[in-house]
């Protein structure tokens, strides 16, 4: 072969090791773009829901565990009836009646965040059939509320309410009491407040042991999803 052609086929090599290079460079910073982009949309739609997740669980357990040892959650049993609500004072909502109302705003602000989740869903890329999974164990909250009487309709008009558009965020605790506050959107929580007065005056056990099974199978779910760690405990160590 003589020198010309030996020339060219050293450049033409070098050219298609080139291109080649660049094309799995160009590919794979393609495919670290997409892992990203679905890194960010899980975490932007699945971290409230583990959050929200993690907090109502540790408020509950605060109710079971108070149950477990002296038969009542003394610091909750504030109402006899829901409608007991009416008329009451911010000071009251800040003061007296805040382990209760707080209790019931938490879980309502995780209503919320389990009703956006089903509705994005089909935005979220989780591997193999974890959608599936994640609706399965959503449902499975569900249930579980529903199982105190709690029903799934309602759940879900809680969760709206909470839900302040056109902004998209949840109320705050205040404003949470400013719609306690009105008794023709009250009514619309009076299940969810009858089972917190059940549960703190030791009743329901089962179902409130049903409702934190629920709870802590979802936590896990989504602290495996989002590579985070065991937000439940970090939930109680950030109580020491």
């Amino acid at each position: 072969m003589d020198t010309l052609s030996v020339t060219m086929v050293s450049a033409f090599t070098s050219g298609a090791i080139s291109m080649g290079l660049v094309w799995l460079t160009s590919r794979q910073q393609w495919r670290d773009s997409k892992r990203a982009q679905r890194e960010t949309q899980n975490i932007s739609y699945l971290n409230p829901l583990r959050w929200h997740t993690a907090e109502a669980h540790h408020r509950l357990s605060l109710y079971a565990n108070s149950v477990a040892r002296y038969g009542f959650y003394q610091p909750a049993q504030v109402l006899n009836e829901p409608q007991e609500v009416d008329g009451k004072s911010p000071a009251w909502f800040a003061g007296t009646g805040v382990a209760l109302v707080s209790s019931i705003w938490m879980t309502s602000c995780l209503f919320a965040q389990m009703t956006r989740a089903r509705h994005d869903i089909p935005f979220l890329r989780l591997p193999g059939k974890d959608d599936t999974r994640l609706s399965a164990l959503i449902l499975k909250v569900h249930v579980a509320f529903a199982a105190c009487d709690v029903y799934y309709a309602t759940q879900s008009s809680i969760g709206t309410d909470v839900i302040l558009e056109p902004e998209g965020r949840l109320r705050s605790y205040r404003e949470f009491c400013d719609l306690l506050s009105q008794p023709d959107r009250r009514v619309w929580a009076d299940p969810l407040i009858w089972f917190h007065l059940a549960i703190a005056n030791g009743e329901r056990r089962p179902n409130l042991q049903r409702a934190l099974d629920a709870l802590q199978e979802l936590s896990g779910f989504l602290d495996d999803s989002l590579a985070g760690g065991a937000s439940l405990r970090a939930r109680w160590d950030a109580e020491l």
